[in-house]
């Protein structure tokens, strides 16, 4: 028997450290997510990506990827912005968990997302074949930012066409879509290359900016 005591000790020992280790990840965890809650979420990075729009069967549009040289013999031009935030998608992590105690409970909670970096403006501009970039004005109709899901949810939404103006405007001090589309329409009888740079202004002197490649259009 006592040779079994000690094995026995030393597993009790384990246990109780594992468990005061798992308590310790859950309090810092907890004290992470009330920071982000506090303070606002961060844009870490941003993604780029080519997409088309089509009908879905109820009748509501939807979004998937598209290849670059798909545009030739389109009507217009989609690239897809993904804003990557590693506090936001914490936070969902710790709302999804929180949704599914309250689901039990049978409550409905529904959450407001505070972003710590606020949109201060988007410059787009193009450079046609072998021209120079050229930046285009804020109310252009050109140029059309529209919210979206994400690229490969498959999910159908309203869609609501802003200018940059309308866009900066709308989402300048508040909650800005995770995810949304830039569409160029101006096409000319005969087939160009175009190139888009996008620059997003953030508070905090954050700034992205994004190239396209060489789009046929």
């Amino acid at each position: 028997m006592k040779r079994l005591l000690k094995p026995l000790i030393l597993s009790f020992i384990i246990l109780g450290s594992c468990s005061e280790d798992e308590e310790t990840r859950r309090v810092e965890d907890l004290t992470i997510i009330q920071s982000i809650i506090d303070n606002g979420i961060t844009i870490d990075a941003m993604a780029l990506d080519y997409a088309r729009m089509f009908t879905s069967t109820d009748g509501f549009p939807a979004i998937a990827p598209a290849r670059i040289n798909q545009f030739i013999d389109k009507d217009e031009i989609l690239v897809y912005f993904d804003f990557i935030s590693h506090s936001r998608d914490s936070l969902n992590r710790y709302y999804e968990n929180r949704d599914r105690e309250y689901y039990e409970q049978g409550i409905v909670v529904d959450y407001a997302i505070k972003y710590n970096d606020k949109l201060e403006s988007i410059t787009v501009e193009v450079k046609k074949n072998d021209g120079d970039f050229m930046e285009f004005e804020d109310n252009s109709e050109d140029i059309r930012l529209i919210p979206t899901p994400e690229i490969n949810s498959q999910n159908t939404f309203a869609k609501y066409e802003l200018t940059i103006e309308e866009f900066t405007e709308r989402y300048q001090n508040s909650r800005f879509p995770e995810f949304y589309v830039l569409s160029f329409d101006n096409k000319e009888g005969i087939s160009n290359t175009y190139v888009f740079r996008v620059t997003f202004k953030f508070n905090n002197q954050k700034e992205f900016t994004l190239n396209t490649g060489q789009i046929k259009f």
